[in-house]
């Protein structure tokens, strides 16, 4: 089953399977994590049960690994994407490196 998440001006969507439009939706889904991880995290901080705080703890934890491993995904698709020979955006990048002599 296919879920709606972000529909054109349609009101359809379209799968994706390009690296950097892969990216973007992994983009997308990290800030609502995040945002949903800051909620949880808010609400522990005002919750007073001790058991209740405490399964809290374990769940915000278990939501970091899953953080993580969101971002090590994200990384690996940007460096998929920006690897991949062939690809041009009309201008060439000069690359200089400036190493600080302290």
């Amino acid at each position: 089953m296919c879920q709606v998440i972000t529909p054109d001006s349609s009101g359809m969507h379209s799968h994706v399977e390009d690296p950097l439009s892969i990216a973007e939706l992994l983009r997308e889904t990290l800030s609502e994590e995040l945002q949903a991880m800051n909620n949880l995290s808010a609400r522990w901080h005002m919750i007073e049960d001790d058991g209740t705080a405490h399964a809290l703890e374990h769940l915000i934890a278990k939501k970091r690994e899953m953080l993580r491993d969101l971002w090590d995904l994200l990384r690996d698709v940007e460096a998929r994407a920006f690897s991949q020979g062939g690809h041009s955006h009309g201008h060439g990048h000069a690359h200089t490196h400036v190493h600080d002599e302290a």
